[in-house]
């Protein structure tokens, strides 16, 4: 006994040893690839450790991977609010042979460090250039917002490229990349004259042509759609107005894509892309393209996005990114099941109650929805069901005064009435089944005999049952013997009867007699 439990008791401590090296050794490996993460994550766009494993799309085309491209800044950027700041870095290839710069450019969002104008909207390209197709060298000198805060703040720039797959391909993707900035504050002793903070910007190794070029302000002031309300499921063809703020300088070879991130609007052409020849300065132009709203898509608004890249007619070039708010509606429809009427026939001049359920078979809500006849048969009046969530149902009664026959076809129109989600009235039609009759026969009820109506029906409309003379001469002979049978019988049994009671009296005189 006391040798079990010394095998026990070691074996205990073995399973818990080995539990504990197993442990040690899962820290490690976590531990590790946290450190691995951080390191990664310091130097590249947040979430590229991802776009290492598979490139994902979203409107500004396809994310590559953050590896293929590098960025090389020579020197420490620092800057003020409110002043000048010179941005310069190289792009590279990390494959020289199979991947091929293209451009770089600022992103401009919420969190964009400088004013959006002049070098914001610039764009360096490689173009037929072997030698920038390896390295990009470019520079942007931009104004910072004045309400930068100090210390180190993040630009980030779009470098677009093109890669060559495996299978022999061409693909082109985008990286973004950052460059951190180190922002001072704006004090007598600090501050320098711009040209001086110019040259603590980094390395002027290219002279671009743009850095001086003012960019033309593209924004989108309206649209208009055919048809006005796009419905899901449907196609559609919108137009986009356009307009060049700049008093100076023109818009030039625009090219813009129309599209939305999660797909929801499909070009019916399979191109996303419109080109525009020109937009004058202080003028509007517009962009047309039929598109198709996804057939599963929710009653709600969505948003599209204009993306533009233009030139001013002097070679520099500009980009701009714009969106709208789309509205998308779903067809409303409605079914009528479980009808019934009492009485199932209504006479003319008589009432009934038209009983029935009305299925929403749509996945929009409907409000104050009320219902009505419209048939020349019948009169109603109308009556109130209420809202009906989407896909559900609700009970409705119309109570009807006969008005004409309609046996012919046995049928009227229900009118469903209702508020859509703007507050506008529509109306939907649907035949239900209720037969309207001059003729009483057809009324089912109890007659003098107390035989139901219906029966009545039934032999009145079967023409082929004909009683022939003869067959009623036949029967009325067959009765009257049966009735002669019976009273001669019951004639035979009474005088039977009669003897019988008279020999019992006779004998009963005998007995006297002899007694007497």
């Amino acid at each position: 006994m006391m040798r079990m439990k010394r095998i026990r008791k070691v074996t205990s401590k073995s399973i818990f040893a080995l539990l504990m090296c197993f442990a040690m050794m899962l820290s490690v490996l976590v531990v590790g690839n946290v450190s691995n993460a951080t390191e990664g994550a310091t130097s590249e766009l947040e979430g590229s450790t991802t776009s290492e494993k598979s490139a994902s799309t979203d409107a500004n085309g396809i994310l590559g991977k953050n590896s293929d491209v590098g960025l090389e800044v020579t020197k420490s950027i620092t800057g003020k609010a409110g002043k000048s700041v010179k941005v310069s870095f190289k792009l590279k290839s990390n494959d020289e042979t199979n991947v091929k710069l293209k451009s770089v450019y600022p992103v401009i969002d919420n969190n964009f460090l400088f004013e959006t104008s002049g070098d914001a909207y610039k764009i360096v390209k490689a173009g037929d250039d072997v030698e920038k197709q390896k390295v990009l060298s470019a520079s942007f000198k931009m104004k910072a917002r004045t309400d930068i805060q100090s210390g180190y703040q993040s630009v980030r720039f779009i470098g677009e490229y093109s890669k060559v797959e495996a299978d022999g391909t061409i693909q082109d993707y985008y990286v973004i990349k950052t460059i951190n900035i180190y922002f001072v504050e704006d004090t007598p002793d600090t501050e320098a004259d711009d040209d001086d903070a110019d040259d603590d910007g980094g390395d002027d190794s290219e002279d671009e042509s743009t850095t001086d070029a003012v960019a033309p302000k593209l924004i989108v002031t309206g649209y208009e759609t055919t048809p006005e309300k796009i419905m899901a499921g449907e196609t559609f063809t919108i137009t986009i107005h356009i307009q060049n703020t700049s008093k100076t300088t023109p818009v030039c070879n625009g090219k813009f894509l129309i599209g939305n991130e999660a797909g929801s609007f499909i070009p019916t052409s399979g191109s996303n892309a419109v080109f525009v020849e020109s937009i004058p300065a202080g003028k509007t132009g517009d962009i047309k393209m039929e598109m198709k709203a996804g057939a599963e898509l929710k009653q709600k608004n969505y948003s599209l996005v204009i993306k533009g890249d233009f030139d001013d007619g002097r070679g520099n070039n500009f980009t701009s990114n714009d969106s709208l708010i789309i509205p998308v509606y779903q067809e409303v429809s409605f079914g009528i099941t479980e009808v019934s009427m009492s009485p199932e026939i209504l006479g003319v001049g008589s009432e009934a109650a038209l009983m029935f359920t009305i299925n929403n078979k749509s996945s929009v809500s409907v409000n104050n929805v009320n219902v009505s006849a419209k048939s020349d048969a019948v009169e109603a009046e109308e009556s109130y069901v209420g809202n009906i969530a989407g896909s559900s149902s609700a009970y409705a009664t119309l109570n009807l005064v006969g008005v004409k026959d309609n046996t012919d076809t046995g049928t009227i129109t229900i009118v469903i009435s209702y508020e859509d989600s703007e507050g506008t009235i529509n109306t939907y039609e649907l035949p239900v089944s209720c037969t309207v009759s001059e003729d009483s026969d057809m009324l089912v009820g109890e007659d003098e005999f107390g035989i139901d109506g219906e029966y009545e029906d039934d032999f009145e409309e079967d023409d082929s049952f004909v009683i022939s003379p003869i067959l009623l001469v036949g029967i009325g002979v067959v009765v009257f013997i049966i009735v002669v049978s019976v009273i001669v019988v019951l004639v035979i049994r009474k005088k039977k009867r009669m003897a019988e009671l008279l020999e019992e009296e006779d004998g009963e005189d005998d007995l006297y007699n002899e007694n007497f």
